[in-house]
């Protein structure tokens, strides 16, 4: 495929930028103490945006009771924020390197606090929904903390400040599954946006009153912000999940379901023919010609569906009556309890992917999170009516889907130029994002339809097996996708 003519264009562009960067790079004056209080205000502020990303799954099913919500509902306030935060993320960067990270993170703190504020006092579900997609853009942060780090600190020293961000977003995830069901019963389940809204508009302001003012970089004006094409694809994505939702009350010959459903396809048409003319795309789906670019996305979908599917059951399952013969009668509380482990397997697993992709190759290691993941599925099917049996699941799914998609982009930024590691990522990350919405909305569906004649109206135990049957389907479908992917370069192979 021949390439893209602004190809020079952006070469010089790119050579502008990182003279500027380099020109900037000694840190700003003040000392290790400024340093310091630079790494802990963005620490922070990142601690409480992963906290506020995870926070809503485990108390999902206060939510559902008090709105009167099915799961299929339900599901779309998770599936809302992560296509804001997939959505947003590239723009947020973007306008960082053109007016600066301090401004731009005074903006997103703005949207963030609000959204949260319209969630916490949301009374009817669509408004709750519009303050989800409000409260998404704060998952641009991590590309806005990079920003600020850049303009602040020398290479040595930003190296280790950015490991220590992307390990605070982490805990940060960590802290909101545990915290989520103690705010929830102690307060309100609204305390959940309040309180971390509160945090964030705190360190916002210490933020811009501490942090020195950043440059803007050089041609940054001349940056075309792809708004046609976020919009084009934002309309799909929330087309398809409209659908989904209401798939489980209407079924599939519903004039509503099949007008979104053709609404989400037109709109994906038009997005790519958008997106192979504009210059600067917001996804460069010309890459996507490229068998490792395109068996990787589609990898990253099957892995954040299937790890999705799980983290909407386990909470239902966990606080369905015991009546029931499968339900645990647990509360919010105890669902984070339940998914914790899984969550800190699948931190620790993705360090030990990378080791293990250098001695067997990134594909070997992929396949293997795979077969991890389903063995995860398979057992949820069949046991689900224990505390341990649920533990045990999320684990054997948390440590497929963290050794798959480490292994995944281990590969991926092996093969491609390092000129398209950006385009490449940035690709595999909204994929991945697609793909825990689609989960969501799937098992939602499936669950949901079990409740239909059911005789205490709540979902049955066969919905909740035939949505872990369904992930264990999709995920060995992608066992022979990935082994038809060509052979990712070994890591520290010359290009």
């Amino acid at each position: 495929m021949s390439e893209r003519p602004s190809t020079s264009t952006s070469t010089s562009r790119s050579r502008s930028r990182s003279t500027t960067v380099a020109a900037s790079s000694a840190p700003p004056p003040g000392g290790r103490h400024a340093d310091r209080s630079v790494i802990a205000l963005i620490g922070l502020l990142t601690v409480v945006i992963g906290a506020l990303e995870s926070m809503t799954i485990p108390i999902l099913p206060l939510i559902q009771g008090d709105l009167g919500l099915t799961p299929a509902q339900a599901a779309l306030i998770p599936s809302t924020l992560t296509i804001a935060g997939a959505l947003a993320t590239p723009f947020v960067g973007s306008l960082a390197d053109r007016y600066g990270g301090r401004r731009v993170l005074a903006a997103v703190a703005v949207l963030v606090v609000g959204g949260a504020g319209v969630s916490a006092f949301a009374g009817t579900f669509p408004l709750l929904v519009g303050g989800q997609a409000l409260q998404g853009v704060g998952v641009g942060f991590v590309p806005l903390g990079l920003v600020l780090l850049r303009e602040r600190f020398a290479a040595p020293k930003r190296s280790v400040a950015v490991g220590f961000v992307a390990g605070m977003f982490t805990l940060g995830g960590g802290l909101g599954v545990v915290l989520a069901g103690p705010i929830a019963e102690g307060l309100s389940w609204r305390w959940m946006f309040g309180l971390p809204a509160a945090l964030i508009a705190l360190f916002a302001v210490i933020a811009y009153v501490v942090l020195p003012r950043g440059e803007k970089t050089a041609g940054g004006g001349h940056m075309a912000l792809d708004w046609g094409g976020g919009a084009l694809l934002a309309g799909a994505l929330f087309s398809l999940m409209l659908a989904l939702t209401e798939l489980p009350e209407r079924g599939w010959t519903s004039p509503f379901v099949l007008g979104f459903l053709a609404a989400a396809l037109a709109l994906c048409a038009l997005w790519v023919l958008v997106e192979l003319r504009v210059r600067e795309p917001l996804v460069d789906v010309r890459m996507l010609a490229r068998p490792v670019v395109l068996g990787g996305t589609l990898l990253a979908v099957v892995l954040g569906s299937g790890y999705a599917v799980a983290y909407l059951a386990i909470p239902q399952l966990v606080v369905t009556p015991v009546e029931t013969g499968y339900g645990l009668g647990g509360t919010v509380t105890d669902i984070g309890r339940y998914l914790l482990p899984g969550a800190v397997i699948a931190a620790v697993a993705g360090p030990l992917a990378g080791l293990a992709g250098r001695r067997f190759g990134a594909r070997a290691v992929v396949v293997a999170g795979l077969l991890v993941a389903v063995a995860g599925s398979l057992t949820g099917a069949w046991l689900h009516d224990a505390a341990w049996q649920l533990i045990l699941v999320f684990a054997l799914l948390g440590a497929g889907v963290g050794v798959g998609l480490t292994a995944l982009y281990n590969g991926i930024l092996d093969t491609v130029d390092p000129a398209e590691t950006g385009a490449a990522t940035g690709i595999n990350t909204v994929a991945r994002s697609i793909g825990i919405a689609l989960g969501l909305q799937i098992s939602a569906a499936v669950i949901s339809r079990s409740a239909h004649g059911s005789a205490t109206g709540l979902p049955t135990e066969s919905g909740y097996t035939s949505s872990f049957l369904v992930a264990a389907a999709i995920t060995v479908l992608a066992v022979p996708l990935a082994w038809a992917i060509p052979r990712f370069r070994r890591a520290g192979s010359a290009p």
